[in-house]
Formats: C-alpha cells, sequence, structure tokens
C-alpha cells in the first residue's frame, strides 16, 4: 500500500506545479552505493557490500537514484534517516559522498533494468568534491539539460 501512495504522489506532481527548488539536471552517471559505516579494526573496506545504479538527474542539494533494488543484505536502503555512502563516478576520479533518502518508489517500468527510485539529500561531501560536482552540475545547467 505505502508504495501505491508514492506512486500516485509522484504522478500528481506532473498536473501541479513542481515545488522543487534546486535546478535539476538530467544526466546518467553511474554510481556504487552502501551503507554507511567506517571501516572497522581489520582494515576492511566499507564498499565490500554495495550496489550498482545510475542516477536520473542531480541537483546541488540531492540526486535522483535509479536502483535494481532497495534492500542491500537485509538492509532497507531508503530507511527514513538512514546515511548512505556513494560513489558517484564523473569523470577519471569519483566523488564520494554520504546522502540521505528522502523517498523512494516502484517502477511501473524499469528504466535500464532499474525498479526503484530513491531521491536522496547529500548531507557530507568534501569541499574538493563538491566543488568538482558543482561546477559538473553547473556546466549542464548552462548547455541546457536542465529538467
Amino acid at each position: 500500500m505505502p508504495e501505491l501512495v508514492r506512486s500516485v504522489a509522484s504522478r500528481v506532481r506532473v498536473y501541479f506545479k513542481n515545488r522543487r527548488q534546486s535546478p535539476r539536471l538530467r544526466v546518467r552517471l553511474v554510481f556504487t552505493i552502501g551503507l554507511h559505516r567506517s571501516t572497522n579494526g581489520n582494515g576492511s573496506s566499507r564498499w565490500s557490500q554495495s550496489l550498482k545504479g545510475h542516477t536520473r538527474d542531480i541537483s546541488a542539494s540531492g540526486l535522483a537514484l535509479l536502483m535494481p533494488q532497495v534492500h542491500l543484505h537485509g538492509h532497507h536502503l531508503a530507511a527514513e534517516g538512514r546515511e548512505l555512502d556513494l560513489r558517484l563516478e564523473l569523470g577519471g576520479d569519483p566523488i564520494t559522498m554520504i546522502v540521505v533518502p528522502n523517498r523512494y518508489e516502484h517502477l511501473d517500468t524499469a528504466e535500464l533494468g532499474c525498479n526503484y527510485l530513491i531521491g536522496a539529500r547529500i548531507v557530507r561531501i568534501d569541499e574538493v568534491d563538491r566543488q568538482r560536482y558543482l561546477s559538473f552540475l553547473s556546466e549542464g545547467l548552462q548547455i541546457g539539460l536542465a529538467r
């Protein structure tokens, strides 16, 4: 039932004014996402349990993430307040950030093998990565890919 409510709400936005504040850049970028955990004492990587997906669009404050599933090793990725590590493939070096999901929905029609859309807010990003991200976003918006 919650899936139905989310789906209806997202479709209603089409008919009413979109209240998004940040301009969106419609772009497909590959990302890797996992549960936010610091490395443990034995030095193993926090990326050992992750999923790959791609963006639908990005903005200065958040991203729309297309994913094949919303569960990772028994954890619901879109749970309220859950911090997620996101590594966005942007040029040669990936940009890493921590995001928190705002909403998610099951897609009626899969997009490139992805059945779920997660809207996530950026909560932490290094200043160097932030500048690269905002520069990429600004350049894309200037050439007219905004949505």
